[in-house]
């Protein structure tokens, strides 16, 4: 049995897709394969794939910064700041993994390339995936590949949208004269877990790969019990 599943017929399709193909095809293996993997066989060793998701994360942030900064100059930070935010949140990130057909290149559990439905498993690899790019082409290469795979995401109208935060604060000042409050409460296994409360009596809880996504999650978990 091989240390990590053969991917050997597998990542032409996605190269086409992602429009990018790797020097070092061990890379491409290594952010596709879930640490799970490594439980189910009890190999010795242990994944790579959370600190390439960790260096992906860090290299969207920067390329999309600077992606939007060109684009739109005449705009201030506000707009470029919450433009961000909606396109490296967990749906937008989701949304792009599943148009490549991401999960059929997973390597999860039992070592087949299928996956629970879960949001976040198919945004941490995709980051992954951005990772082993920077990895085996460096930032130039990685930058092609994010320009044209978020290019259908940099549209005005949608990143115009008011982020949930923007929203809540707004609705509270408007209804109660108050900003609402965020305390982060611990780390958790996937990331980070914040509440929100409005004068210490509306609360909710959010969870997120950072503190910046938790409250932006608290924040709508709340605006959705306030809109009940």
């Amino acid at each position: 049995m091989p240390l990590l599943p053969d991917f050997t017929m597998y990542p032409t399709r996605l190269e086409e897709s992602i429009r990018y193909t790797f020097k070092n095809r061990a890379l491409l293996t290594e952010a596709l394969t879930h640490s799970s993997w490594f439980n189910e066989k009890k190999e010795l060793r242990t994944s790579e794939n959370e600190k390439f998701e960790y260096l992906g994360d860090a290299i969207l942030n920067s390329v999309i910064a600077i992606l939007l900064y060109k684009k739109y100059k005449d705009r201030d930070e506000g707009f470029l700041s919450n433009a961000r935010s909606i396109l490296v949140k967990r749906d937008t990130l989701t949304q792009i993994a599943q148009t490549i057909h991401l999960e059929r290149f997973i390597s999860y559990g039992n070592g087949d390339t299928l996956v629970p439905p879960a949001s976040k498993v198919f945004s941490n690899m995709f980051e992954a995936l951005i990772g082993a790019i920077y990895l085996d082409g460096g930032i130039r290469q990685a930058t092609k590949v994010v320009r044209y795979l978020f290019k259908p995401y940099f549209n005005e109208r949608q990143l115009n949208e008011k982020n949930p935060k923007n929203t809540l604060q707004e609705l509270s000042q408007k209804k109660w004269g108050i900003l609402p409050k965020y305390k982060f409460t611990r780390k958790v296994r996937d990331g980070f877990t914040v509440v929100v409360y409005v004068d210490k009596e509306l609360k909710a809880k959010g969870t997120g790969k950072n503190k910046k996504e938790a409250q932006q999650n608290a924040a709508q978990n709340l605006l959705n019990i306030i809109n009940e």
